[in-house]
């Protein structure tokens, strides 16, 4: 259409050339002719202006039209997919020139083929067999780039989310912070890297312990898996376990504890809690729903619906009713490991005194800490980076902006950064790969990163189970391949850590889940005046006391499979400095008997920017402070020289 056309169809109103361009955009995405479009702009007249017929179509009030009309169509679709016509929903094309054809026809679906991308078809050196994810390993060329930087966007318009993002005025501002009265970190431009070990150990890609023997799961803690030790290794079935392989992992992590907790009260001998008993005795045991038992996977726990399962040798593996109606204090949710003290008056039921606190792993002394420990500072942010409208990744575009400008030491980048729960991937409103958004949206902004940050920063990605560009969806997760990272486009410098991770970065232990235990236990937990009121930072404890990165048992059916087979990689190897938990719940960081508990929240939240973590850890406790709490080697590490800034994106 012309500019005359369009004049013609707004009564003569004055149109700018750019008012033009936007005009014939619009029609051209959805279809319209002028005259529909005309009619939409005398509705946004009507309803924003009161129909004031003096008012000009510029172009920044035609892309609110632009967002009124896709908003139109959206709910269309949608009403479509609720309707008997389900399956005639019509998919955004990457080739805007492409006749709308419907996905269930045989005849449209090869016109798709034929006037799509010229592109060539996607195939591997073996085989022209493709499917969504990349193969992690296996490629005969390393340095095969597989995708053009010239793929095209999802959108070739700004969507309305992305236009009220790019005007928020709330970028920057402080969410939650931690010991805020510390200075700012000033470190030399020079200044050497940090030392990063891992002090798991790398899950090898795809060619895992085996994962159906009882053996492969640690004899103790700190201890390798026999198959390990012997350096042999089967290929991983993590899509099937055996039910006993999963009872051996619950047995060995009850008996754990029981050793524990006698050395740590002194008790000659634990009790069997299924026995009458008329004095109060202590046991060891881990905490269910009796709702489970009789199929109600819905119900969650309440404190009438709890139940102690013992392990095979302190109670033969029986389980028994707990009535803490007098307990003081508790907060428990379902597989849970506690000690009891309390009594079995009858034999049917065990009457709950008190919950003893579970002994905690110690925390290391600096001088047994590998490495010399520095101040450094770090960036955490986790994913989805882009809004739910669109693949444009405005947030990560703002999230490198802020890291350029902090210049950390050390950067976390947690999944998902392609989120199998996108809505438009979760609709079929896309049709390009995975690894084509990654490659085309994410690796500039990892690039730009990269070569903005100094030589000396280290960048770290970690994989989600939410993630499509990971050919791993359970629990924990290996990292990113190196030949995966090369077919993503990331560039040289950025490496990957293992999900769940415990890494010691200039002597400071961080742990990072990238799994949102916080959501599934805060549906779970029930409790009685705890001992950590605040409930965010308490549901992070629990993996602290549990010394697990994922305690709660069963998983929501919703959830990425936990694998008992790989349970001693879920196990915390040493007590934490810092825990980092992503969740969709309200960021927040706490300072709990000497372990910094941090969730950044995630750098997208729906249509709206989200939140990431700036992190200094100071060489003094107080700007008061002249010597270095860093330099005495019989002190643990204090989480009072380590500050905290929740910022929004």
């Amino acid at each position: 259409m012309s500019a005359a056309d369009l004049l013609r169809a707004f009564g003569g109103a004055k149109l700018e050339p750019d008012a033009v361009a936007e005009c014939q955009s619009i029609c051209q995405t959805f279809d319209l002719s002028t005259s529909e479009l005309f009619i939409r702009w005398q509705t946004f007249l009507i309803n924003q202006h009161g129909g004031d017929v003096s008012i000009q179509p510029t172009r920044e009030r035609l892309l609110q039209v632009r967002g009124l009309v896709q908003q139109e169509q959206e709910r269309k679709l949608s009403s479509q997919r609720r309707g008997p016509h389900a399956s005639q929903t019509v998919k955004l094309s990457r080739n805007k020139e492409r006749t709308h054809y419907d996905k269930t026809s045989v005849e449209g679906l090869l016109q798709g083929m034929v006037s799509g991308s010229q592109r060539e078809p996607l195939t591997t050196p073996q085989s022209t067999k493709r499917v969504g994810l990349l193969k992690a390993h296996g490629s005969t060329n390393r340095n095969r780039v597989m995708f053009s930087p010239t793929t095209p966007s999802v959108f070739a318009e700004p969507s309305p989310s992305a236009i009220r993002f790019s005007t928020r005025t709330t970028m920057g501002r402080t969410e939650d912070s931690l010991h805020s009265e510390l200075p700012p970190l000033a470190l030399a431009a020079d200044r050497p890297p940090v030392a990063v070990r891992d002090l798991i150990g790398k899950l090898v890609e795809s060619e895992i312990v085996s994962s159906d023997e009882s053996e492969t799961d640690d004899k103790a803690d700190g201890e390798k898996p026999a198959a390990v030790a012997r350096g042999t290794t089967k290929r991983m079935r993590y899509m099937f376990e055996k039910v006993g392989t999963r009872t051996e992992v619950v047995n060995r992590r009850i008996e754990r504890m029981a050793i524990e907790t006698k050395t740590e009260y002194k008790i000659e001998a634990l009790a069997n809690p299924t026995y009458a008993h008329q004095v109060d005795v202590t046991a060891v045991g881990r905490i269910l729903n009796i709702n489970l038992e009789e199929g109600q996977t819905a119900t969650p726990i309440t404190s009438d619906s709890l139940v102690l399962e013992t392990s095979r040798r302190l109670g033969n593996g029986r389980r028994i009713p707990l009535d803490v109606r007098t307990t003081p204090s508790f907060s428990l949710f379902p597989g849970q490991t506690v000690a009891v003290e309390g009594k079995n008056l009858k034999g049917t039921e065990f009457l709950v005194s008190q919950f003893r606190p579970l002994p905690r792993l110690p925390h290391a002394s600096i001088a047994e800490r590998p490495g010399v420990m520095s101040p450094f500072n770090a960036a955490v942010a986790a994913g989805p980076y882009t809004l739910s409208d669109n693949f444009e990744y405005e947030p990560l575009g703002v999230l490198v902006d802020h890291i350029l400008a902090a210049s950390p030491s050390v950067v976390f980048l947690l999944g998902p950064f392609v989120s199998e729960s996108h809505p438009m991937i979760r609709d079929g409103l896309v049709d390009m790969l995975p690894e084509e958004i990654f490659y085309a949206k994410i690796s500039p902004h990892l690039l730009r990163l990269r070569e903005g940050l100094p030589p000396a920063s280290s960048i770290y990605m970690l994989p989600s189970t939410d993630e499509l560009c990971c050919p791993y969806a359970s629990f924990p997760q290996p990292q990113f391949s190196r030949e995966t990272l090369q077919q993503l486009g990331v560039p040289e410098g950025i490496e990957s850590l293992d999900n769940p991770a415990q890494v010691s970065v200039n002597g400071v232990v961080f742990g990072v889940s990238n799994m949102d235990v916080l959501f599934h236990l805060v549906k779970e937990e029930v409790s009685r005046l705890p001992a950590l009121s605040d409930r965010l930072p308490r549901l992070a404890w629990h993996l602290i006391e549990q010394r697990h990165f994922y305690p709660l048992a069963p998983p929501p059916a919703e959830c990425a499979g936990v694998l008992a087979s790989q349970d001693s990689r879920l196990r915390m190897q040493t007590m934490p400095d810092i825990l980092i938990t992503p969740s969709q719940l309200k960021p927040f960081v706490r300072a709990h008997d000497n372990v910094v508990l941090l969730n950044p929240g995630l750098s997208s939240k729906g249509l709206a920017g989200g939140t990431f973590a700036r992190l200094s850890v100071h060489p003094q406790a107080s700007p008061e402070s002249s010597s270095s709490v860093l330099g005495d080697p019989q002190k643990t590490f204090p989480a009072s020289i380590t500050s905290v800034d929740i910022v929004r994106l």
